[in-house]
Order: structure tokens, then C-alpha cells, then sequence
């Protein structure tokens, strides 16, 4: 295997949670928010506007899922930025949260330890670091350890349930009436108890989720063909109106152009994800797997999970 120079943009993913880390500015467009994340400015600051109308500047930033980019006025444009995608139903964004100054309503900024966690960011991108070493430089720093087992949020056990399905089922087409009557409740009231629970609606969470599965599908070195079926899409042409669906522009023409990104996958995903022994050993053997992508996939990447 070639050696891929250290210094380059990543993206680790794990079960759960997903680690982007740029090495260049890269201004957000505007686009609905569907996961919640802490973004950190690894280089440069970004600049927030609170609900008052005064701008202050950060190097990390709290963002709920549900919100919309534009309008809570988040500016990144001079800013190398790391996004840490945070795991749903769990604790984490609550604690995030109660650890971080208001700004407007579905973000919050300064983490008490920004410094220390930009500084590990910087180590874990310039370094070939393993994704279980990164998570461990990382997990007590984004949730401090007096707050990891600390309930802020209880989450309806209906929710966890289709949440659950919607993960075991991707490549199938279960329709909402099925998730509903599973967990007897109306498909009007899942719609609303999900998008209160969660923050957005049920099909678009099923959508982002099923594109998580297409990116680590072609990590693994598949066709974009059959990683958008092996996420449950009709087709490559359905996977890409679905990033549409969820960022509002269509994927790039430049998908298969330098720069590059490096894909690293925590070995747990490949179970999660049903890959056979033997494809796991195949792809040991070839990780960090590099994906070409233009500055527009790279927003298309870092926007939708």
C-alpha cells in the first residue's frame, strides 16, 4: 500500500460519531443542520452572530440538528475547521451544552477546553493516528468525565426503537406506517415525536443515515453504484438527489478530482455494517482508504451526516 502523507484532510468514522478535519478554509453554504456537531476552528476562528446582533469570535461552536446554517450566521470563511459529528440519542450534545456559553437559540460556543482539543485535533490530523487512539484522545475532552453518565435528556423509548429499525432495515424500504404500527403509535404522532426528540423529521434522518452507509461503503474502495445500493438507494442517480435532498445542491462534477480525503474506518463499523470476514481482512488491508473529492463533495461530506 502507498503511504498517504499524514498531513491531509480525514474523516474517521466510527459507529456512531464521525470526525471530519480539514487542512483549508472551506465556507459553509447555506443548508439545514441534520446532526447535531461541535465544530472546531483548528486554524483561524470563526465568527458567530448572537441574538442580539453582536458578533464575537470562537474556535469552537455547538450546532443542533434542525437549524439552518445561514440563518444563525456561523462564519467560517477564515477558519481550518475539525467537525465532530455527535451520536444521537445520547447524553452528549446535552452535555456539550450545559458546558458552553449561549449565543442563540441551537448554538452555543467556547468549550473549556478548546485549547487542549485543538491542540489533539492538530496531532491527530498532521499524525497517522489510529481511529481507536483518536477517539480516546478526544472522548474525555468533548464530554468531560463528571458528566458522562450524567441524564440530561430522556429519550422516548418508541424513538430509540425506530431509530434502531431504521438502522437494521437500510437497504429495505420499510414503509412509515410500519414503523408506526411497530411501536403503536399514529404515523402523525412518530412524525412528531421523532422531529421533537431528534430535531428533524424521521424521512430526512433515514435519508442522511442511508448516505452515512453510501460514504462508508465507498471507503471501503466500492463503486459509488453499489454503495448506493448497499445503503438502500434505487440507484447511483437516487444517491445523489438524496445529498440534494439534504444539503439543497446536487453532488459535483469533480467527485473523482484531487485533493484528496483519507478515510479511516474504526473496525467496529465493519460489523455494524454486516462485511464479511474475508472483506474485512480486504480492507485492513487497504485503510486509510483515500477518496478523491473536490471542495464540493468535501462541503456535500461535512454537511449532511
Amino acid at each position: 500500500m502507498t503511504e498517504l502523507n499524514p498531513i491531509s484532510r480525514k474523516l474517521y468514522i466510527w459507529v456512531n460519531q464521525m470526525l471530519y478535519l480539514g487542512i483549508t478554509p472551506v465556507p459553509y453554504r447555506e443548508h439545514a443542520i441534520v446532526s447535531d456537531k461541535l465544530i472546531i476552528s483548528i486554524e483561524g476562528a470563526m465568527e458567530i452572530t448572537l441574538e442580539n446582533g453582536d458578533k464575537i469570535t470562537s474556535r469552537t461552536c455547538l450546532v443542533k440538528a434542525g437549524i439552518n446554517f445561514e440563518k444563525v450566521n456561523i462564519n467560517t470563511n477564515n477558519a481550518v475547521m475539525a467537525i465532530y459529528f455527535i451520536a444521537p440519542i445520547t447524553q452528549d450534545f446535552s452535555a456539550l451544552e450545559s458546558i458552553m456559553t449561549y449565543a442563540r437559540n441551537g448554538v452555543h460556543y467556547d468549550h473549556p477546553e478548546e485549547n487542549i482539543l485543538i491542540k489533539n485535533l492538530l496531532e491527530i490530523r498532521n499524525t497517522s493516528t489510529t481511529p481507536d487512539k483518536a477517539f480516546s484522545m478526544l472522548r474525555k475532552l468533548i464530554v468531560q468525565p463528571h458528566l458522562e453518565h450524567h441524564i440530561f435528556k430522556e429519550f422516548d423509548e418508541r424513538i430509540v426503537e425506530v431509530i434502531h429499525q431504521i438502522k437494521t432495515t437500510v437497504s429495505e424500504n420499510i414503509s412509515l406506517k410500519k414503523f408506526a404500527d411497530d411501536v403503536h403509535l399514529s404515523e402523525s404522532r412518530l412524525e412528531k415525536l421523532f422531529k421533537d426528540q431528534i430535531g428533524i423529521p424521521i424521512t430526512k434522518y433515514r435519508l442522511k443515515y442511508r448516505v452515512f452507509i453510501g460514504i462508508i461503503h465507498l471507503a471501503l474502495g466500492q463503486s459509488i453504484t453499489d454503495s448506493a445500493l448497499a445503503a438502500g438507494f434505487a440507484s447511483s442517480s437516487h444517491f445523489s438527489k438524496s445529498f440534494s435532498a439534504i444539503n439543497g445542491i446536487p453532488p459535483s462534477a469533480t467527485f473523482l478530482k484531487p485533493p484528496y480525503l483519507n478515510v479511516l474506518l474504526a473496525d467496529e463499523v465493519l460489523k455494524k455494517i454486516n462485511i464479511s470476514d474475508q472483506q474485512a481482512s480486504e480492507v485492513k488491508s487497504i485503510t486509510p482508504k483515500r477518496i478523491q473529492l473536490g471542495e464540493y463533495d468535501e462541503y456535500l461530506l461535512t454537511s449532511q451526516v
